[in-house]
């Protein structure tokens, strides 16, 4: 026998033990009991193409980072621009395993930027919630078309597709030849010829969605309009994170306050990041959302973003401040 087939037998007798140890995790994991008081797993069954896959999984990483971190490193020191949400380490605490009395220490840093005078946060009035589609993409296209300079870089970022192409298809000229809308082309591309665009002296408008909201670097010139369709609110749709919600309302907790509303406080943090990125960047970022003035949580969401100046519910393009 030739040494590849002998290696090609050994590969396979790898794969099949490898297999074979997984499936046996999976069924030990999926039969045992959950601990006492600690976060349950999430356990499901799905078919696609005929094959029922069966799955488990942890539905926080706290278990994992206390074990094989927190209880066996002598200090850890953790950074980030985003580690908080709604002006709290709470989100980060109950993710990561950490409670207000195991001898951590938190520090959060104001930034060197002068946002006061670099942007202005705007909330124009909005007639439509965003759960009315047809009216609120009518309401965007609107502003688009009004309120955006066509000479200037723009990013306009997205919660759905199906609302990025509605909007893209009902611009008008100058904007709809302007447009680089994500999936029509890739990412780098995109950014490729908006910067193009920009350094020849035109204007150039980007409509994107979640990936286009963070790590995306469009400094000075490149984007000094940033618009945000609607609050990042995600739907808990993954087995995960609805044995997520499930576990904190049998504990008495409201899933929405303490998981959905402070994740699209940091994802909403994010976005804005997008404007002010140095000491040269400036801009305007205009959220099209009603909810941060009309719902409980929405003042939580404005007060956790950068002190820019704020212009809230004026007309459309207004520059008159309000607190």
């Amino acid at each position: 026998m030739s040494n590849s087939a002998v290696d090609r037998i050994v590969q396979d007798m790898g794969n099949g033990v490898e297999r074979i140890t997984t499936l046996a995790e999976t069924w030990d994991m999926w039969s045992g009991t959950d601990p006492e008081g600690r976060p349950p797993m999430a356990r499901w069954v799905s078919r696609e193409n005929g094959e029922i896959d069966v799955a488990v999984s942890a539905i926080t990483a706290a278990g994992m980072l206390r074990s094989m971190l927190w209880e066996e490193a002598y200090g850890v020191i953790l950074t980030s621009a985003t580690i908080t949400a709604l002006n709290s380490f709470r989100r980060f605490q109950r993710a990561a395993g950490l409670k207000d009395d195991d001898g951590t220490t938190y520090l959060r840093l104001a930034s060197p930027f002068n946002y006061a005078e670099a942007g202005v946060i705007e909330v124009p009035q909005m007639k439509a919630e965003p759960s009315d589609q047809d009216g609120h993409t009518s309401e965007i296209v609107d502003y688009i078309g009004s309120c955006v300079s066509p000479n200037a870089g723009t990013l306009v970022l997205f919660a759905s597709g199906w609302q990025m192409r509605k909007t893209a298809q009902a611009l008008a000229e100058p904007f709809k030849s302007m447009c680089l809308m994500q999936n029509e082309l890739p990412k780098h591309e995109i950014l490729e010829e908006h910067s193009r665009r920009i350094k020849a002296g035109k204007g150039s408008l980007i409509f994107g969605l979640a990936s286009f909201a963070e790590g995306v670097d469009l400094p000075r010139e490149l984007c000094t309009h940033v618009v945000i369709s609607k609050l990042p609110f995600a739907v808990p749709d993954s087995p995960v994170e609805s044995a997520r919600a499930e576990w904190l309302e049998s504990k008495g907790m409201n899933p929405f306050m303490e998981i959905t509303v402070p994740d699209a406080s940091l994802k909403l943090i994010q976005a804005v990041g997008r404007l002010i990125r140095s000491e040269e960047d400036y801009g305007r970022v205009t959220l099209l959302d009603k909810r941060v003035l009309t719902k409980r949580y929405g003042r939580q969401l404005l007060d956790s973003l950068p002190p820019m100046q704020r212009i809230i519910n004026q007309p459309a393009g207004s520059n008159a401040m309000s607190a």
